[in-house]
């Protein structure tokens, strides 16, 4: 009996911890964060936007877009304002500029922070874009967090150039997989729309740099590289799949909680049986 109690009031614990995760939602969430240009050249106009999703209204929400680091490492934005959010989705922007002249920025991969700050929690978000000549065109290197906004908010195309024992065991849901080997022996493009983002990951990162080098010889402009690639996914505790069908935190939780039930009253039943107070067992 004390067994059967115990099992009870814990499952009762886990459920209700279980219902809480799954479904409740920090008061503000980044739904959207980036320019309205992945690629600049020198001396183009930037609009930023930041797109919050609040679940009440909320005052004095402190938000702030920092990044584009010079030549010497500074910043070459910083951007902050005070802002009050009503329930729902807010759009922010801000306007800014890529420098005129090459001695005050390289040319390459550049990042922004997006800071936002609000009854003692503080949410951020990162972006990713390039700086290139006139006449060039370059893939852009983006870390997790974008790649999950990309996910949730975009048509894109989530390429995994890992080797496909490695793909099987472990990837991010709804990515394809084209070998690294294949992409070098111009294999499995016929499978890429040109038109749309191209997001390519590896198990840390280095191989798919090389991958994206590829893609952008052969003709495909919208290219991002995964910086840390499946390891840094995972190392923000986003979930990976084992197979074409993915599994949620809160799936696997109800599996596990239907057979704990399912373990609880299956001895109850057994052992009516044998104690004689329920159907007798034939022999």
């Amino acid at each position: 009996m004390r067994e059967k109690v115990l099992l009870a009031v814990v499952m009762i614990a886990i459920l209700s911890a279980g219902v809480q995760n799954a479904f409740a939602d920090a008061s503000v969430r980044i739904v959207s964060f980036g320019t309205d240009k992945d690629i600049y050249h020198l001396g183009e106009k930037m609009n930023i936007s930041l797109v919050l999703y609040a679940q009440r209204e909320i005052n004095n929400v402190s938000v702030s877009v920092k990044g584009m680091k010079s030549r010497a490492g500074s910043n070459l934005i910083s951007l902050s304002r005070s802002v009050n959010l009503s329930a729902g989705e807010n759009e922010i922007y801000f306007e800014s500029r890529v420098p005129r002249c090459g001695c005050a920025v390289a040319y390459g991969n550049k990042f922004i922070n997006a800071t936002v700050a609000y009854e003692g929690e503080i949410l951020n978000a990162t972006h990713g874009f390039a700086i290139t000549p006139h006449g060039q065109t370059t893939y852009v290197s983006i870390f997790v967090d974008e790649v999950r906004r990309m996910l949730d908010t975009e048509d894109i195309i989530l390429l995994d150039i890992r080797a496909e024992e490695a793909y099987k065991a472990a990837h991010i849901d709804g990515a394809i997989c084209i070998p690294l080997s294949e992409l070098k022996n111009q294999s499995g493009l016929e499978e890429l729309n040109k038109s749309k983002k191209i997001v390519v990951y590896s198990e840390s990162g280095e191989d798919s740099a090389e991958a994206c080098s590829i893609l952008i010889q052969k003709g495909f402009k919208k290219v991002y590289n995964v910086l840390g690639g499946l390891k840094a996914w995972q190392q923000n505790g986003f979930s990976v799949s084992a197979s074409s069908t993915s599994t949620s935190g809160f799936e696997a939780f109800l599996a596990f909680a239907a057979f704990a039930f399912a373990l609880l009253f299956g001895r109850k039943s057994g052992r009516d049986g044998e104690g004689g107070r329920g159907v007798r067992r034939e022999k």
